[in-house]
């Protein structure tokens, strides 16, 4: 005999939503989605894809979206960056206002140009270097503190607009990070703790970073 619970699971799945009655990010979901933005049935012809503000937990389903450029998920409750391996196309990677504690599962993305994990829950960064060309990057109002939790920052060689404002930063060292970034051009640090422990803090980030400047 089946376990009652167990049916209840499998009917919920049915239905596009997890055991807590949560939406999930079903086939039929994304393409209910599509059809009603009017973006194509077939997966695989679409260059974006909005799905954000649907109260999502998990990425899931997109393995046959295979030609995304654009992707909007942000203001969903997605716990962790996963199964985009097969979006080797994609440019644009919108994931704010989630609940992500980790930058990871990004290395297939070998063209993104832009990731937004602003309002999140990031306390270090990390595996960005994988991403060779990256050029913006935005992280405000996440839990980066000192300056080893953004010391990846100088490994990312394309990077050249950096948000990281009203973060938790408060170690001076940050200095000597960004002035290791060889293209950085817009960076953003307003709202953090440290501003208020360097002196004529303008002036020194814009000399530590000019000086590194080809």
């Amino acid at each position: 005999m089946q376990d009652p619970t167990h049916k209840n699971l499998l009917e919920g799945d049915e239905k596009g939503f997890d055991a807590l009655h949560r939406p999930r990010m079903t086939e039929e979901a994304i393409k209910k989605q599509c059809k009603e933005i009017k973006l194509y049935q077939t997966p695989h012809l679409n260059d974006v894809l909005y799905l954000h503000y649907k109260g999502y937990r998990k990425i899931e389903n997109l393995q046959e979206y295979t030609g995304l450029k654009c992707l909007w998920l942000e203001n969903n409750g997605i716990e962790r960056i996963e199964n985009l391996s097969n979006q080797s196309q994609l440019r644009n990677l919108y994931l704010q206002y989630n609940v992500i504690m980790k930058i990871e599962n990004l290395e297939h993305l070998l063209m993104l140009d832009t990731l937004n994990v602003c309002h999140n829950f990031i306390e270090k960064l990390e595996n960005i270097c994988k991403l060779p060309a990256l050029h913006t990057l935005s992280i405000s109002h996440n839990r980066l503190q000192s300056a080893q939790d953004i010391r990846e920052l100088s490994e990312c060689h394309c990077l050249a607009v950096v948000d990281l404002s009203y973060n938790l930063l408060d170690d001076p060292q940050i200095v000597q990070v960004f002035g290791s970034m060889c293209n950085l051009r817009v960076l953003t640090v307003m709202g953090n703790p440290v501003l208020k422990m360097i002196s004529c803090y303008r002036n020194v980030l814009t000399v530590a970073c000019v000086s590194t400047w080809p």
